[in-house]
């Protein structure tokens, strides 16, 4: 099978494949991906952030229902002191609310130590918040930028994709049909075979079978290595 046709399709074709490759590798297309990463990563964050502050809030409502509760007690014991005059019952409520007394200072510590986490966190939301904007911002400008650039590629892209339409109708739609498919994954998609066994895609040797099948003239292969279509030069 003459490959020249399907050859010069994949030359005008990679005139495209480098017009795609120019616009991913662009500078505003890295920089549009970074800051989109950025900002994808602070907004995970804060979402963390307030997912902590909840925690705590509920653990402060919690300390404060049982601090009262404590407190409570110590006003009941204190009442039962101030109406008993046994000296056992009275050493009894003494080391009752030493005990109390003690777990209200152990809560008054608690309630102040997710106090500060709190104040703590609400600092480093502030600040998280204040990158996630600029980030925010950096992923709208470097988008802009980006789609400009799409824009400007488009038009030459637009002449290039016309001109492969108009040579399609005299390829072989199989063959054709092949090409767009490895395409997808692979490029270029027809490599020279190099004598005497190697792939001029990957590299690879190829069997002998293959180099059998490719025969004198521009034949064609699979390769059995990277999938691509091997020809024959000669």
């Amino acid at each position: 099978m003459s490959i020249e046709k399907m050859l010069k399709y994949q030359e005008t074709d990679m005139r495209l494949i480098k017009l795609e490759n120019e616009l991913k590798n662009s500078e505003c297309a890295k920089k549009m991906i970074a800051f989109q990463s950025a900002t994808k990563k602070s907004f995970d964050t804060l979402t963390s952030m307030n997912d902590v502050a909840k925690n705590n809030m509920d653990n402060i409502v919690k300390h404060k229902a049982k601090y009262d509760e404590i407190f409570k007690q110590i006003e009941e014991i204190s009442n039962e002191i101030a109406t008993e005059s046994d000296d056992k019952q009275l050493e009894y409520y003494a080391k009752q609310l030493e005990k109390l007394y003690q777990s209200l200072e152990d809560m008054e510590k608690e309630i102040a130590r997710t106090g500060k986490d709190l104040s703590d966190a609400g600092y480093r939301y502030g600040k998280e918040y204040e990158q996630a904007g600029k980030s925010s911002a950096g992923f709208r400008r470097y988008t802009e930028e980006f789609n400009k650039l799409k824009k400007e590629k488009a038009v030459e892209a637009n002449d290039i994709i016309k001109e492969l339409k108009g040579m399609e109708v005299a390829l072989d739609r199989e063959l054709l049909d092949k090409y767009k498919k490895i395409r997808a994954s692979k490029r270029p998609v027809f490599v020279p075979f190099h004598k005497p066994n190697i792939c001029g895609g990957c590299g690879m040797e190829v069997a002998q079978d293959v180099i059998n099948k490719l025969g004198e003239g521009r034949k064609i292969q699979e390769c059995p290595n990277c999938g691509r279509i091997i020809y024959n030069q000669d």
